[in-house]
């Protein structure tokens, strides 16, 4: 499949459905997750999930940047025949993230309790959250090197193995959710070991691509500066800052949500997150297989076919985003009861409250992803930054603290929709400005 020649439609499904797919299945595990632990072990078990959240998005935040930007520049050199080039970033980006991953989990794993409590967990929910990240820790090095391999097995013209990847780890996922908590009756301890050991299928999948023969890219011996990867890892930064924003921001809604609403709150933000996630994934599924298709036309010029892969993303969006919409406004309780027993009576009412505000955001949130990751696939890092740290960190957080004033606990539910229709507004300014055609005329 040639991405800057073959028919627009032909690529852009055959490189959507697969990454669509594969973010459905990373969300389907963290929602089966979800499911189990909330019916099996109740709400102090999603409480202790959230309150480790912003862990994981430092984590997997550097992963991503990492993974995106060295694999965009690498899509623009093979896009521009230079091969070698590219097997040498690919390289080097291995052995940054695998240095990186075990050194900041094992910084991270002995002072797990301290960091927790830094979060504001109490005595009770740092107990179970211990729990809970004393295993993931000993296995997110491998889902943070797979990400990576992820991410270059995709701009290596094989989407479809990433795909066959990530549904193979949420399936197993899956499996051992139920291995592990109801029929072990393990608890938080299960899931985090069924989470952990699912981890592993990425690298299991992923890496011997790299040995085949049907493999562009190669593992070559690394010669020269690494400033390469961290000029690559720029362009991926917006992508890193939007992760780390998402985690702060989880910390002071958790904050905001103890404060108002007790343990329960936190709980109902967890399900809230939870039904966003599914949303925001197929929408990311959306924008991510934009990068290496939208990378190697930029490099080869070719601004009429990214125009035409953008109008074919916004529309597909949008149709995710109104999907969304109809469940949220619709089935309310039924979605609610997915995550929660009947007798979590408050939790659930905080849920119901959530969600008549929170199907706004998806109106906006499928267009600022794709926005965001059309700038990132043609070297803007600071424009796709702006729109991930808008939408993510700055209108959220001051929403969440201005909006209550008018609207009273209202204004809590609102800040989300709020900050994702601001940061809408900007991101289209900054398409305007920065559209294909005028990108590649200035080339």
């Amino acid at each position: 499949m040639n991405v800057t020649k073959d028919k627009i439609s032909s690529v852009f499904f055959q490189y959507s459905i697969p990454s669509v797919l594969g973010m459905l299945a990373i969300s389907s595990a963290s929602i089966v997750d979800g499911f189990f632990i909330g019916n099996y072990v109740g709400d102090f078990g999603l409480a202790a999930i959230n309150i480790s959240f912003p862990i994981f998005s430092l984590l997997f935040g550097f992963a991503l940047m990492l993974a995106i930007g060295s694999s965009v520049t690498t899509g623009k050199l093979i896009g521009e025949g230079d091969i070698k080039s590219a097997s040498m970033i690919f390289s080097k980006t291995m052995i940054c993230i695998t240095l990186f991953s075990f050194l900041s989990c094992t910084v991270l794993f002995l002072n797990v309790e301290t960091i927790l409590h830094l979060f504001g967990a109490d005595e009770n929910l740092t107990k179970i959250a211990i729990e809970y990240l004393s295993i993931i820790l000993i296995f997110i090095p491998f889902l943070m090197i797979g990400v990576v391999l992820d991410y270059f097995v995709r701009v290596d013209n094989r989407p479809n193995l990433a795909f066959v990847a990530l549904l193979s780890s949420a399936i197993i996922n899956v499996v051992l959710d139920w291995f592990m908590i109801v029929y072990l009756q393990k608890g938080i301890f299960g899931a985090a070991l069924a989470t952990g050991i699912s981890q592993l299928t990425l690298l299991i999948i992923l890496l011997p691509h790299f040995f085949s023969k049907k493999a562009t890219l190669k593992f070559v011996k690394p010669i020269g500066s690494y400033i390469q990867i961290i000029k690559a890892s720029y362009n991926g930064a917006s992508e890193f800052v939007n992760e780390i924003s998402i985690g702060i921001t989880t910390l002071i809604f958790n904050y905001v949500m103890i404060k108002n609403f007790n343990i329960e709150g936190v709980a109902a933000f967890t399900v809230i997150n939870y039904l966003l996630m599914i949303g925001i994934m197929i929408s990311f599924g959306i924008s991510d297989s934009l990068q290496p298709i939208i990378s190697k036309n930029f490099g080869a010029k070719e601004n009429k076919r990214i125009e035409e892969f953008l109008k074919l993303s916004f529309i597909t969006a949008s149709i995710v985003g109104f999907i969304m919409i109809v469940l949220i406004l619709f089935i309310p309780d039924t979605l609610a009861n997915i995550f929660l027993e009947d007798t979590n009576y408050k939790t659930k009412q905080i849920v119901l409250n959530f969600a008549t505000f929170i199907w706004i955001a998806f109106i906006f949130n499928g267009i600022n992803l794709v926005i965001s990751a059309y700038f990132t696939a043609i070297h803007r890092p600071l424009h796709s930054m702006i729109i991930a740290v808008s939408r993510s960190f700055i209108f959220p957080i001051f929403f969440i603290f201005t909006l209550p004033f008018l609207f009273d606990l209202n204004g809590i539910f609102m800040a989300i929709p709020m900050a994702e229709f601001i940061s809408f507004i900007i991101a289209v300014i900054l398409f305007k400005k920065f559209s294909p055609e005028k990108i590649i005329y200035k080339l």
